[in-house]
C-alpha cells in the first residue's frame, strides 16, 4: 500500500498495531512516545508527516494529544488522524478536523491486557468514519488481516456497552461465580475448574447452538422453589445477590423461563 503510518503511543494495543503493519509491510514512518527510547520519538520532536497518524493512547488521552499534534504540525490536510477508543466518537478528534484533518475512529474487538503481542488475523475492527476515510482504512485493516465492519457515531455507546459486557464485566460474573463456589466449600483450585467447564461449555454452545437452545437449569424448568432456595444461601452477600437478581431478572424477560409470572412476582419482591 502507498499510505504510511505513525503510532502515537505504543502501549499494549499500540505495540500489536505495530507489528501488524510491520507484518504487512505497511510503511511505519514514525512511533510516538511521551518518553524518548530506542526507535521511539517523543511528540514535540516528531515530524508527523505521515498519510495516517494513529492515536493509541488511552481514551481520556485522546483529545488533549490531537490538540498536541495540531499545535505541533498546524496544518493537517490531506492526512487522516484516527484514535482506536471504543466508547469515543470521532468529536474527540475535533481540533485535528479543524486543522484540515479527515477523522476516523477504528476499535479493534480485542483484549490487550498487557504488552504481549496479540495477533490480528480475522480480528473485527469497528469504523466510525465518513466515505472516503472508511475506504482508505478498510483496506488497510484488510491488509493487516482484519475484519473491518461500519459502526454510527450515534450509537457509540451502546457498542462499547456491549463489548464490556462481553469481555470486563464477563470476567467479572465469572469471578463472582468462581467466589461463590469457594464459599460453597470448594477450594480455590476446584472452583476454577468448576466453573471453568461450565462456563466453557456454555459459552460454546450459545455462539453454536444460540442463546434459546443453550439456556438450561432451574430458570429453564420454571423450578421457583431452588430459585427461593439460591436467594436464601446468597442472602448474606448483597453484591453476588445484586448480581444474581439482575442476571436473573434478564433471563425471564428475554429467555426460555417456564413459570415467567411466578419468578418475576418472586424478584419483584426481593428488590
Amino acid at each position: 500500500m502507498k499510505t504510511d503510518v505513525t503510532v502515537v503511543g505504543p502501549g499494549n494495543w499500540g505495540r500489536s498495531l505495530l507489528a501488524a503493519l510491520r507484518h504487512a509491510g505497511i510503511p511505519v514512518r514514525e512511533v510516538v512516545s511521551r518518553t524518548r527510547r530506542s526507535g521511539i520519538v517523543r511528540l514535540g520532536e516528531a515530524q508527523l508527516n505521515a498519510q495516517i497518524l494513529w492515536l493509541c493512547v488511552p481514551d481520556g488521552a485522546i483529545a488533549d494529544v490531537a490538540a498536541a499534534i495540531v499545535q505541533r504540525r498546524r496544518d493537517l490536510h490531506g492526512q487522516l488522524v484516527v484514535h482506536s477508543s471504543g466508547a469515543l466518537t470521532v468529536a474527540a478528534l475535533e481540533s485535528a478536523r479543524k486543522a484540515g484533518a479527515a477523522v476516523a475512529s477504528v476499535h479493534p474487538v480485542m483484549s490487550f491486557p498487557t504488552r504481549r503481542i496479540v495477533p490480528l488475523q480475522d480480528v473485527l475492527f469497528g469504523v466510525e468514519a465518513l466515505p472516503e476515510a472508511r475506504r482508505k482504512l478498510d483496506a488497510l485493516i484488510r491488509k493487516i488481516g482484519g475484519r473491518p465492519f461500519a459502526i454510527q457515531s450515534a450509537k457509540k455507546g451502546l457498542y462499547h456497552a456491549a463489548g464490556t459486557l462481553a469481555s470486563p464485566l464477563l470476567v467479572s460474573e465469572l469471578s463472582a461465580a468462581m467466589d461463590t463456589a469457594r464459599m460453597a466449600g470448594l477450594s480455590a483450585g476446584e472452583a476454577r475448574r468448576w466453573v471453568g467447564v461450565l462456563a466453557q461449555a456454555t459459552v460454546r454452545n450459545v455462539f453454536e447452538q444460540g442463546s434459546a437452545k443453550s439456556f438450561s437449569g432451574p430458570f429453564a424448568r420454571g423450578d421457583v422453589a431452588t430459585i427461593s432456595l439460591h436467594l436464601k444461601a446468597l442472602a448474606k452477600h448483597p453484591m453476588l445477590t445484586e448480581i444474581y437478581q439482575s442476571l436473573a431478572r434478564y433471563a425471564v424477560e428475554t429467555l426460555p423461563v417456564e413459570r415467567k409470572s411466578e419468578l418475576g412476582s418472586l424478584f419483584e419482591m426481593t428488590r
